[in-house]
């Protein structure tokens, strides 16, 4: 009976084994929820670019824009768990949560591994506006109510930062807008003045006068910014970093997540292009296993938990 055992165990080990190996059979879909231009969708097109030749199949991107990333992360939510639709997200999706915008968060989804940390994050406006940091404009707004306009993805990270400016005395007028691709739009043609945006989004439209940096929405000061200060530095209670992560339907293989998660921690750590790609990006590049994953993201949340009611506006 004992014999019978061990060979039955050893003959289901090898099944997995050789599924695992078998597996995928089709191009890999990852769903980005926010539209084209904007850091998630880099990030995920990055490593498309370079994760077939590791996982044998062709690798899709694919944008599905709205609510602030809750109607992609639904999709996916409610998708196969086969493996083969990944979704690619941050911290908005817990953010959506907390703020009651989605009645889902990570705890119905398999999570996988970060696959980038982006560049800071960082309060922007044009050149023109009267005030050049955080102070400035929390007094500003004082005295002219309502009147400055900053935009914010409802039910996303940014959020948190116009949540945090209000608490901290902001008189601002916040409007809704999608990723951070539509913001830069929205900030150069005038129609919003201050927005959230990546670093390496607006670099250049610093450099040529275009626009000019207030704070940093980072948690941690960045060596590229460094005379830039935080939001916390100032004594607004919000700041985040995005990072990126593979995101599976609930009751995905773990030894398919497993292997789409090798074939990417192989190439940010060993991948030049890559690197070099991330550091024109002012990316450093960052991947974290699929436990470390866990703990991060646990952690966020039990965060955000703790401040629902004020991000539902309580």
């Amino acid at each position: 009976m004992k014999k019978g055992l061990i060979v039955l165990f050893c003959l289901l080990a090898m099944t997995g084994q050789a599924f695992a190996a078998e597996w995928p059979t089709k191009a890999l879909n990852l769903v980005v929820p926010y539209g084209a231009g904007g850091n998630s969708d880099f990030n995920a097109r990055a490593i498309a670019k370079y994760l077939p030749d590791l996982i044998g199949v062709p690798v899709v991107v694919t944008n599905m824009p709205g609510s602030g990333g809750t109607i992609g992360a639904a999709q996916v939510k409610n998708s196969k768990p086969d493996g083969y639709t990944i979704l690619v997200h941050q911290l908005s999706l817990s953010i959506a949560e907390a703020a009651g915008m989605a009645d889902y968060g990570i705890q119905d989804f398999d999570l996988g591994c970060v696959l980038s940390k982006s560049s800071p994050e960082v309060l922007v406006a044009q050149t023109k506006v009267p005030y050049n940091n955080i102070p400035e404009l929390i007094e500003y707004t004082k005295q002219h109510p309502g009147e400055v306009k900053l935009t914010a993805n409802t039910g996303a990270t940014t959020m948190w930062t116009a949540i945090g400016l209000l608490k901290a005395g902001a008189k601002l007028n916040v409007v809704s807008s999608g990723g951070s691709g539509e913001r830069l739009q929205v900030v150069l043609g005038g129609h919003a003045d201050i927005v959230p945006l990546n670093f390496n989004m607006i670099e250049a439209y610093v450099k040529d006068g275009t626009l000019k940096i207030l704070g940093s929405v980072s948690d941690s000061k960045s060596e590229l910014i460094p005379d830039v200060k935080t939001l916390r530095e100032v004594g607004v209670n919000a700041g985040y970093d995005y990072m990126n992560t593979m995101i599976f339907p609930k009751g995905t293989d773990p030894q398919k997540i497993e292997k789409v998660c090798a074939a990417v921690g192989e190439i940010i750590n060993k991948n030049e292009s890559y690197r070099a790609e991330m550091k024109t990006a002012y990316q450093p590049p960052t991947w974290m296993n699929v436990k470390d994953t866990n703990a991060h993201w646990y952690g966020q949340r039990d965060e955000l938990q703790a401040i629902k009611d004020t991000l539902q506006g309580k």
